[in-house]
């Protein structure tokens, strides 16, 4: 260690200095209280004193040690002392001893002497299969001192063992730590490590030293080789043998070597998982029994396997027919024959194509006499060699044809004698003789000569009869081939045509005939519904009762007269009746020909003609026409064809209108409604088919017209009389009447409205009194005016005229309270005001000379 810096040199005195004015005493201190050196090394040893109070030229600080000690820096109250070379273990505490005049202070030091490890190793590890333990070892060497060592064992970075160590005997040991470890495969390729820490602590640094890791083999060969090779092999042939090791670890570290009768052998490995396969060729040359081996190894360990191979030498045997070729009747000799072998033990058998002993014997050879014959012709012999090597018999073959010579034949199975094509696929007339020399096959038709090698589209031209030839060398044979070409249904205009007119009531039956081979069937169904008729089977049609006995005449409108066409062949037998024709035959149809190469459609609209007929909702019995409105009498009639409608007037002939129109008097035609127009008309719709009669009867409505109003017996009423307003108008439907007039309480109505009475006439009857007449087509007013004469009053007035003043004011002023209020309000039915002084107002009106209010009549 060095000196200590100023903050070391100055803290002891500061501390004792404060300490001895605390306390007022002479005190001594020694820094550090543990001295940590190196053995043989060197530390400093700081003495420091507080304030002597007898004056500091009277304090002394001195060192007590038995090791070698000099003086170093020091100050006014401290002083370090260096101690050199340290050789003791164990030295004992050092003394800083202080006086201050009489008075005398200690202090001690510890030192700590140390030794860092020399060396720090571990022990080799072996490599060890999976399952096995090892102890794993670490040294150290010369260390001091041993409380303060901790030595710990890790595999990568798991702890396996952590030891500490008691205080032993004085001076530097060396020390060993164990661990026993039981291996797998995990462990292989981990590296095992080794940690020496030696502190000092707190009194001195931590030191740490690591021995060279050691890395764990770890290996695993629980299963010998599995060698698969062939048991017996021939000379100067090639096999292929292999040798798999299973679970082995680790497998990429496997070393696998091969080798036949000790003669190492290349191999080529592979690995897969835990599994190592090695491959070799085997080729062997010589004759006779081998070995084959196969080793695997890793580390220390290493599993063989061997095999037996017997290796022979067999040549393959050899067949003979003579004479080749050889006519038919002929001797034919058969020759069977093989080389020589190793092991010399072979035998030999003649067979048939069917497996059949001909001969059999040892070798080297085998005959065979026979009479050739047509069938021989392609007979198969084998000639086989049979040869037993260790437990298995290897047998090798050679086999010959025999031809046989002999005139063509055209057999049915090769050439059959009828056959059916569908039109559109590809066939070839081909025809398959047999005869050696190979025939020639020439067909043709009417001497004209067809292909027979590749196919060809088929057509309908292409049915009829054609003769094969055949012909060798040795002549010519003959087969006559009947072709049918088949082909799905169709349905032309001619046969089934698209457009029918039937006419309602008739019998006909909707038919179609299609073409095809086989004969089509043919159904025929309403467009989404259900099938019209019977079914049609495809061919000839022999009597029965068919839909459609009665012929239509010819086409019309586009359509054919149906005349009951049948589906498919020829119809024979009497006439078909059908069924009756309604209007709910008409609409469209879909005929379908069915073979088994198809489906034809064709679609058919069948079109249902019928007389005329007039009906309420096209042509009303009963017609209203206002009057000035178009003139026109419609009158929709249904049929099929379309019916021609002529409307006219009763009694009045000669007035028939276009088709389509109605008709009215020619004298009193005009544009618009007249009153002339009402009466009775008589429409007709005709067709091809009959005609249709229906009466109208027109009824012309206008507004009202000519009103006329009249008072009787006259507009000049005396008063006290009475006289009736009366109301006439002209109107279809007949006009309702209304009135405005002055109100008054003795007014009387007839029961129609159209008349007003009144009965002792006043001043109050006098005014405007109009009648509106109205319906749904209008309204018209007619006005008169009523004047009441009251001269004869006056001496009357005279004479009364004081007595009444009162009572007439009374009078005016009720009067004037129910004009200006109820007429006003309208709150008054004319009914119930009828025989008293109030009356239900409608309208007012302004007159110079009074006010004048309309009272609205209604009928009782």
């Amino acid at each position: 260690m060095g000196p200590p810096g100023p903050a070391t040199r100055l803290l002891p005195p500061l501390v004792l200095a404060l300490a001895g004015v605390a306390r007022g005493t002479f005190t001594v201190v020694a820094w550090p209280r543990v001295a940590v050196v190196a053995f043989g090394g060197s530390v400093t040893v700081n003495c420091s004193r507080s304030a002597c109070p007898e004056g500091d030229t009277n304090a002394t600080l001195g060192l007590e040690t038995t090791l070698p000690a000099t003086p170093g820096p020091g100050g006014l109250r401290w002083q370090s002392f260096r101690l050199h070379n340290v050789s003791r273990w164990s030295p004992g505490p050092v003394t800083c001893s202080g006086r201050c005049g009489d008075t005398e202070a200690n202090a001690s030091a510890g030192v700590l002497v140390y030794q860092l490890p020399e060396r720090v190793e571990l022990e080799p590890v072996p490599a060890a299969a999976v399952g096995d333990s090892r102890n794993l070892t670490c040294h150290v060497r010369a260390v001091a001192p041993l409380r303060n060592l901790t030595v710990t064992l890790r595999r990568g970075a798991e702890t396996l063992r952590t030891e500490s160590f008691a205080e032993g005997a004085e001076g530097s040991a060396s020390v060993a730590v164990s661990h026993v470890l039981t291996v797998t495969r995990g462990d292989h390729g981990q590296d095992v490590t080794c940690h020496a820490e030696l502190s000092l602590r707190p009194h001195g640094p931590l030191f740490a030293r690591a021995a060279v890791p050691v890395t764990l083999s770890v290996f695993a060969l629980p299963e010998p080789p599995q060698l698969q090779a062939p048991a017996i092999l021939e000379a100067s042939t090639v096999a292929n043998a292999s040798c798999r090791i299973t679970g082995a670890f680790p497998a990429g570290d496997i070393r696998v070597t091969a080798a036949l009768d000790q003669e190492p052998l290349n191999v080529t490995v592979a690995v897969a998982g835990d599994t190592v396969t090695a491959s070799t060729a085997l080729s062997p040359l010589i004759p006779g029994p081998r070995e084959l081996s196969c080793t695997a190894a890793v580390a220390t360990a290493a599993r063989t396997a061997r095999r037996q191979l017997h290796v022979y030498r067999f040549p393959a045997p050899a067949l003979e027919l003579s004479p080749a070729p050889a006519a038919a009747g002929s001797e034919v000799t058969v020759s069977c024959h093989a080389g020589a072998t190793e092991p010399p033990e072979a035998r030999l058998q003649l067979r048939d194509a069917d497996g059949g002993v001909l001969a059999e014997g040892p070798q080297p050879r085998l005959q065979l006499r026979l009479l050739a014959r047509r069938d021989d012709d392609g007979r198969e012999f084998r000639c086989r060699a049979s040869l037993a090597v260790g437990d298995s018999v290897v047998t090798k073959e050679a086999d010959a044809r025999l031809a046989v010579l002999y005139l063509p034949e055209i057999p049915a199975s090769g050439c059959p004698g009828n056959r059916t094509w569908v039109q559109g696929a590809r066939e070839a007339l081909s025809c398959r003789a047999t005869g050696n020399p190979a025939p020639t096959v020439v067909c043709g038709r009417d001497g004209v000569a067809v292909a027979t090698g590749e196919p060809e589209p088929v057509t309908r031209a292409r049915a009829g009869t054609y003769v094969c030839n055949a012909t060798n060398a040795l002549g010519t044979r003959s087969r006559r081939v009947t072709v049918r070409v088949e082909y799905e249904p169709t349905m032309s205009e001619s046969g089934c045509p698209a457009r029918r007119v039937w006419v309602e009531g008739q019998r006909r039956e909707l038919e179609c005939r299609a073409d095809g081979d086989p004969p089509p069937s043919t159904r025929c169904a309403r467009d989404g519904g259900t099938q019209h008729g019977a079914t049609r089977d495809g061919g000839t049609h022999h009597g029965g009762t068919q839909h459609g006995g009665t012929r239509d005449s010819g086409p019309r409108d586009g359509g054919t007269r149906d005349g009951g066409t049948r589906d498919g062949g020829s119809h024979h037998g009497g006439v078909a009746r059908g069924r009756v024709v309604t209007r709910a035959d008409g609409g469209r149809y879909v005929c379908r020909a069915t073979n088994r190469h198809g489906v034809a459609v064709r679609s058919v609209l069948v079109t249902v003609e019928y007389r005329p007929s007039l009906g309420e909702r096209g042509c009303p019995e009963r017609r209203r026409w206002l009057e000035g409105t178009p003139a026109e009498l419609g009158c929709a009639a249904t049929g099929n064809p379309p019916p021609r409608v002529t409307c006219a007037k009763l009694g009045e002939p000669g007035n028939a209108t276009e088709p389509g129109r109605d008709s009215w008097d020619p004298a009193r035609a005009a544009a618009n409604v007249t009153r002339a127009h009402a009466g009775t008309y008589q429409c007709r719709a005709t067709n091809a088919h009959g005609s249709a009669v229906r009466n109208v009867s027109v009824a012309v409505e206008y507004g009202p017209a000519g009103v006329t109003v009249r008072v009787l017996p006259s507009a000049n009423v005396t008063r006290g009389s009475g006289f009736t307003v009366d109301c006439g108008a002209e109107g279809v439907p007949a006009p309702t009447y209304t009135w405005v007039l002055p109100p008054a309480p003795n007014l009387r109505w007839a029961a129609d409205n159209r008349s007003v009475t009144v009965t002792g006439a006043t001043t109050a009857n006098r005014g405007l009194y109009t009648c509106t007449a109205s319906n749904r087509h209008g309204r018209r007013a007619g006005s008169v005016v009523v004047r009441v004469d009251e001269s004869w009053l006056a001496l009357l007035a005279a004479l009364g005229a004081l007595g009444a003043v009162a009572a007439l004011g009374l009078a005016a002023a009720g009067g004037y309270y129910l004009k200006s209020t109820a007429c006003k309000k309208g709150e008054y039915n004319v009914r119930d005001a009828e025989g008293s002084s109030e009356a239900a107002c409608l309208h007012r009106h302004r007159d110079p000379r009074a006010e004048v209010f309309g009272i609205q009549l209604s009928p009782p």
